[in-house]
């Protein structure tokens, strides 16, 4: 947008005052909706507002860009928790492999960051829809295959 470093830092304090008031708005509904479908539906949320920042190379897209740190704030200790119910006794090989899994945080951005390079700051927020869309696979997953006791969304119909 070419804004002075001032300016874009304007922008990211607004970012990260969304996540601020994110996290625990998101907490809150997690105690009326299930965790899994509302991680599901902020990705789903997060891939639309990537798309936007591609596709709009303006104010619009900046705001998006901002609104992600929303659907960016509940992922890691949500997607955290589904992966590890029901291990039992191997909760602890479990947690260590979703620990190792953060490997992945610093290499997207990498990936990015290339993309960058090659194309635009814009055209990079595809890699972000791309993370997104694998996690909203991944709620899908968890919400069609429950673990041991508990019922599918089909089974509730």
């Amino acid at each position: 947008m070419g804004v002075s470093d001032t300016e874009a830092g304007y922008w990211l304090q607004a970012s990260l005052l969304v996540f601020l008031v994110s996290r625990f708005v998101m907490v809150s509904i997690m105690g009326r909706i299930d965790p899994r479908k509302l991680m599901t539906w902020m990705c789903v949320l997060g891939v639309a507002l990537s798309m936007v920042a591609v596709l709009s190379g303006n104010l619009i897209g900046a705001v998006a860009i901002v609104l992600l740190s929303a659907c960016i704030s509940l992922l890691f200790p949500t997607i955290y928790g589904i992966s590890l119910e029901g291990l039992g006794q191997d909760t602890k090989y479990g947690a260590a492999g979703l620990v190792m899994a953060i490997v992945g945080g610093a290499l997207v951005p990498l990936v990015q960051g290339w993309l960058i390079d090659v194309t635009s700051a814009q055209v990079s927020y595809v890699v972000v829809a791309l993370c997104f869309a694998v996690i909203v696979a991944f709620g899908i997953y968890v919400q069609r295959h429950p673990r041991e006791g508990e019922a599918s969304e089909g089974d509730l119909a």
